[in-house]
């Protein structure tokens, strides 16, 4: 089959995002009035969704409930072009979701995740499933799966007819389910929190040359409005700055890193990083996450960024 048209697969979690914007400073013990907004959300369905509509054939891999947000869920990923066939839709449970609470500028204050379904995704659910995963181009996976699914995941990478493993963080908290032996993941994205609770240093390069002696091949640091930090030539890090985006044009923050992730995917199932290295995927990477905390939309529609970037 020929790489251009293997799709990506992408395994994680799917939910229901709540987004809740206080009009003034949050004032805790009391109630603050807030404008609302629901949209669909979870890590792998968002670089799913970003995947999609920059042309890239996806298969998502995930669980909902057997309910009216469920339903929907996969309503929405098929008009989107993603391939839902394989989901694990489990009765008598609720679909995941994902509350932010947004301060007056978009920032995030709060942000409640539950995703007790993506317990389910077990190692015997991706065996049930492991024909996608050997036939795809590249597998994305978040770490809201479990521990042991995650481990089953890195040790199939390494064999040699294996499809490239990247794995992107999703929270501090869940960094302990990131296997300690990374040897065939390809590429692993998180931002400088996370690589500070999984590393126990505040310095980026040391916990960036510690995650590299597990295994790792390639890092990317993001690191908020300031940009990212990749891995480059001999493991030394190259820092990116993010475009420039004012204060006032910053309508909500949720997805950017989500939409910075699918980027970087694309940038490796297009080919791009194999010719040019990451800086240029990491640049429209970062155009990408400038859209979006520009959007009130958690996936900006337009996929013009996500295009490689001509030789």
């Amino acid at each position: 089959m020929n790489p251009a048209v293997r799709p990506v697969v992408c395994l994680g979690g799917a939910n229901v995002d709540r987004k809740l914007r206080v009009a003034a400073p949050v004032l805790p013990g009391s109630s603050n009035p807030v404008s609302a907004q629901e949209a669909f959300g979870g890590v792998a369905r968002n670089v799913a969704e970003n995947l999609a509509r920059g042309g890239v054939p996806v298969h998502l891999l995930t669980a909902v409930g057997q309910d009216r947000a469920g339903r929907a869920l996969l309503d929405d990923a098929a008009r989107c072009g993603i391939d839902t066939g394989a989901v694990l839709v489990v009765a008598d449970a609720l679909t995941g979701s994902y509350t932010a609470v947004l301060n007056p500028d978009g920032s995030l204050h709060l942000a409640l995740a539950h995703m007790d379904l993506c317990e389910q995704l077990t190692p015997d659910w991706l065996a049930e499933r492991s024909t996608r995963c050997r036939t795809a181009a590249l597998l994305v996976a978040d770490l809201n799966l479990p521990a042991g699914t995650l481990a089953a995941l890195v040790t199939a990478s390494v064999d040699a007819d294996a499809p490239p493993l990247v794995l992107v963080a999703v929270s501090e908290a869940k960094m302990v389910r990131l296997p300690a032996r990374l040897q065939g993941v390809r590429l692993l994205v998180l931002n400088r929190g996370e690589l500070v609770a999984w590393a126990g240093t505040e310095a980026v390069a040391d916990g960036v040359a510690r995650l590299q002696a597990a295994g790792v091949q390639d890092v990317v640091v993001t690191l908020g409005a300031k940009g990212l930090c990749h891995t480059g030539v001999g493991g030394a890090l190259v820092f990116m700055p993010a475009p420039s985006v004012p204060s006032e044009a910053i309508v909500d923050v949720t997805g950017a890193g989500d939409a910075l992730a699918a980027g970087l995917c694309h940038g490796l199932w297009s080919g791009a990083v194999a010719a040019q290295g990451w800086s240029p995927t990491c640049t429209q990477a970062l155009v990408r996450a400038a859209l979006t905390v520009q959007s009130a939309a958690t996936v900006v529609p337009d996929a013009d960024p996500l295009s490689p970037i001509p030789s």
